[in-house]
């Protein structure tokens, strides 16, 4: 299926063991690569877009040469804000300069450093807001033009987000990233009306609005509405997104096996290892046709190369389970965007009602001069759908 719109996935897989046989070339025994993004890869099958997190690797100045990246390759960074959040990276103002110099070294597209306001940093969103100015500033300063960046916007409710936004607008990047709202519409509509309100979608020196970690289906079918939207009213801009799911969920043993839209639900098969299932592995090695299941048209290709009998190989075991789940992932995003891009008709079977109702309040709120009217009309949707408590409401007079 060939692309329709712009929405773009950036694969999240530099952290874990999908990262260290990347790093590492890894290949199957007849000499096929894992590295899908490289002109090794089959074409049909290649992905050139990826994520890196300076968070993770400000150790490693090279981690784009180690990944054997080039120039076909768009490279997107991550700058290190949730680490810093998590408590895995310790702040400290000197981070800001090498994280900018990595970003820059790197990356083509990448978020600035900001300090989100949850997990360690729950409830201190001033002080957030405080310290990602000053990283802002510097990176504004001292951007080169080698790395497109993004100004990122953080926040827990409308109020927030729009203080945010007012506060870093100033700064001249190359786009926008909403940081907060993977598996949270009402945190993302709060992000989305506050850039809409400035018109930065028909700015068009910006060029990219990302959202950080996305992998629900529901987040999906948000996120294409909005590029198809954004398309409609003529904005430049490309929504992307990233996800690591692909690759996490093979740590718990998981093998993509299907989907459902209408109840916005992964499914997947538990495939067994050696250390926890002996029997299982040996009932196995047995089999007189050792493939994994055949469950999208990429896995064809896949069982040429590896199959069950690689059990006691962890490596190779592994790399072919998350290369099933990155193209079974890829699979179902295409298949997204051919619904949201079909008639409303097919599009209104397929979803939940409340799917339904928030994918037209995108598209109202992009088309209205006045978005904070469409995020009050829908906002007990969006509440209900995060179990985020609605605001307090606000009253925005319609004038025109």
């Amino acid at each position: 299926m060939g692309k329709i719109g712009n929405f773009r996935y950036f694969p999240s897989f530099s952290v874990g063991g999908f990262g260290d046989a990347l790093r590492q070339d890894f290949k199957f025994n007849d000499g096929f690569s894992c590295r899908f993004y490289s002109d090794e890869f089959p074409e049909k099958y290649r992905h050139r877009e990826f994520l890196i997190s300076a968070g993770h690797f400000l150790k490693r100045p090279d981690l784009y040469g180690e990944h054997g990246f080039t120039s076909k390759n768009v490279v997107m960074g991550d700058s290190g804000g949730f680490q810093i959040a998590s408590g895995a990276l310790k702040w400290n103002p000197e981070i800001t300069p090498k994280s900018f110099k990595w970003l820059e070294d790197n990356s083509d597209i990448s978020m600035n450093l900001d300090i989100p306001p949850r997990l360690k940093y729950e409830g201190k969103f001033q002080e957030c807001l405080d310290i990602s100015l000053e990283n802002f500033k510097y990176f504004a300063d001292n951007q080169s033009g080698k790395t497109e960046f993004l100004n990122v916007i953080q926040g827990n409710d409308r109020a927030e987000y729009t203080k945010w936004y007012n506060e870093v607008k100033q700064f001249t990047f190359q786009g926008w990233a909403i940081g907060g709202a993977s598996g949270n519409p009402y945190r993302f509509m709060s992000g989305l009306c506050a850039l809409l309100g400035g018109k930065e979608h028909l700015n068009d020196n910006n060029k990219t609005l990302h959202v950080l970690g996305t992998s629900r289906i529901t987040d999906l079918f948000i996120l294409i509405q909005l590029q198809k939207s954004l398309e409609e009213v003529g904005s430049k801009m490309m929504v992307t997104t990233d996800s690591s799911s692909p690759d996490r969920a093979v740590v718990f043993g998981t093998y993509y096996s299907g989907y459902s839209m209408k109840r916005a639900s992964w499914e997947g098969i538990g495939f067994p290892n050696e250390p926890n299932h002996p029997d299982i592995v040996d009932d196995f090695l047995a089999l007189e046709n050792p493939s994994f299941p055949i469950i999208n048209e990429f896995d064809v290709e896949l069982s040429k190369h590896v199959d069950f009998t690689s059990v006691k190989d962890r490596m190779a075991y592994t790399t072919g389970m998350r290369l099933h789940n990155f193209h079974f992932f890829k699979d179902v995003i295409d298949k997204i965007e051919s619904l949201v891009y079909s008639h409303d008709f097919i599009l209104e079977q397929s979803i939940s009602k409340d799917l339904y109702k928030v994918l037209h309040s995108i598209d109202e709120m992009i088309k209205n001069d006045n978005p904070n009217l469409t995020f009050e009309k829908y906002q007990h949707l969006y509440s209900k759908m995060s179990n985020t408590k609605t605001e307090p409401k606000i009253k925005t007079h319609q004038f025109f």
